[in-house]
């Protein structure tokens, strides 16, 4: 039953998407004057052709068995001559003579509706419309040749690609901005090279031309990555050493039309080794861990998940995917007024008091589940980290760090 809902779902998304026929049609009126009856209904269509975006004739195009005239009693009636399209190139589907009158011996005046039908294909999206996020690329991030860590040699460019690839997974996840590929050009080259060769049905080609530009770019660079040893204490004992694994990233965020950096930070994350001795978990696991972090520092100062209902104890938060886990714990803060930096004038944010605590219960791709461990909670507030170094009462803007290059 779950897989027949999913196919209807799946089948309904794709009827509403693709491409969608629009027909529009004009009709212009032309005048013309000759001293034959052909002749002034051959100036009154290069007239009315003249008036038509993209048609251009002259009246050297037309010759007399060329023209379909009306009968003086059927003046209304539309007549549809294969000729006329043949030498317009079918821009014009038909034409009329409206009316043909003898002003003078050897003097006519004739009056010609033309038709022109114009059939365009516009592409719907699938999904949500694109244009209604921020457009965000992530740029594979610069690396050294190798990094050692826990003895064993990590190649640089294998771990690039694992945390460019992992913080466009989680990003991509949060839903809220779109994320654009500039990883994967070839096979868009051979999807176009597909769609303009011959046999392919012309509606198909409104799927090309149809790339969006990126507003941000995220760089970055991996500027140190291995391991610690730390000394033994009076748990593990003095003469016992655990070893930590740390790494220091470098990142920035670009506003792409105006070259602009918009943040720039550098981190430093420390995490415990994976219990693995095969290059390639300790890549995949260490990158998901400085991906998760940098995500982390991104989402919860651009976009801190708000609640988006509250009954008793009971709350749903507007964020999901992998940002969040069952058994974190965030704390509660209720937005106040906008704080100015009165020099610049600028927003430093707004004033955030907490105002309780939540426990993540249950994650969906969309949103999640939570419930209030401690104070309250209502709707539109926003949760962060629980941090030790919090103020107990209020905590002034930490939004401001993304929030006017983002909300603007």
């Amino acid at each position: 039953m779950k897989r027949l809902l999913l196919c209807l779902v799946l089948l309904n998304s794709f009827l509403w998407a693709g491409a969608h026929k629009v027909v529009s049609t004009r009709v212009v009126q032309g005048v013309g004057e000759g001293t034959t009856r052909s002749e002034a209904i051959t100036e009154a269509l290069v007239d009315a052709l003249g008036q038509l975006q993209g048609v251009r004739l002259s009246k050297t195009a037309f010759s007399k068995d060329q023209l379909i005239e009306t009968d003086t009693s059927s003046k209304s009636a539309y007549l549809y001559s294969s000729k006329i399209k043949k030498i317009t190139h079918g821009k014009v589907n038909s034409y009329k003579v409206v009316e043909v009158m003898e002003i003078e011996p050897h003097h006519y005046k004739a009056i010609v509706e033309v038709t022109k039908r114009t059939t365009r294909y516009n592409y719907k999206d699938v999904g949500y419309n694109p244009h209604n996020r921020r457009t965000l690329a992530v740029l594979p991030f610069e690396y050294k040749p190798t990094y050692s860590l826990h003895g064993i040699t990590i190649d640089g460019r294998e771990l690039s690609r694992r945390l460019t690839q992992s913080i466009i997974n989680k990003l991509t996840q949060t839903r809220k901005f779109t994320i654009l590929d500039r990883q994967n050009s070839k096979y868009y080259e051979f999807e176009k090279s597909f769609l303009l060769s011959p046999g392919t049905d012309p509606v198909e080609l409104v799927r090309i031309g149809k790339r969006l530009g990126a507003d941000y770019f995220i760089i970055g660079q991996i500027l140190d990555f291995g391991t610690d040893e730390k000394e033994g204490n009076y748990l593990l004992g003095p003469d016992e050493t655990t070893e930590e694994a740390y790494a220091t990233i470098a990142y920035r965020v670009l506003y792409v039309p105006r070259q602009q950096i918009k943040w720039s930070d550098t981190i430093d994350i420390a995490f415990e080794v994976p219990p693995t001795k095969r290059a390639e978990s300790l890549t995949v696991k260490a990158g998901d861990k400085i991906a998760q972090v940098l995500v982390d520092q991104i989402m919860f100062n651009i976009y801190p998940p708000r609640i988006v209902r509250s009954s008793g104890k009971h709350i749903i938060l507007n964020m999901g995917g992998n940002t969040l886990h069952p058994g974190d714990r965030f704390e509660i803060y209720a937005l106040g007024k906008k704080i100015y930096d009165p020099y610049t004038k600028e927003s430093l944010g707004r004033e955030e008091i907490k105002i309780g605590e939540l426990e993540i219960t249950k994650v969906l791709p969309k949103f999640s589940y939570a419930k209030v461990i401690e104070g309250k909670a209502k709707k539109g507030a926003i949760i962060r980290p629980a941090a030790s170094n919090y103020n107990e009462n209020q905590n002034v803007g930490k939004e401001s760090m993304f929030e006017e290059m983002f909300h603007k």
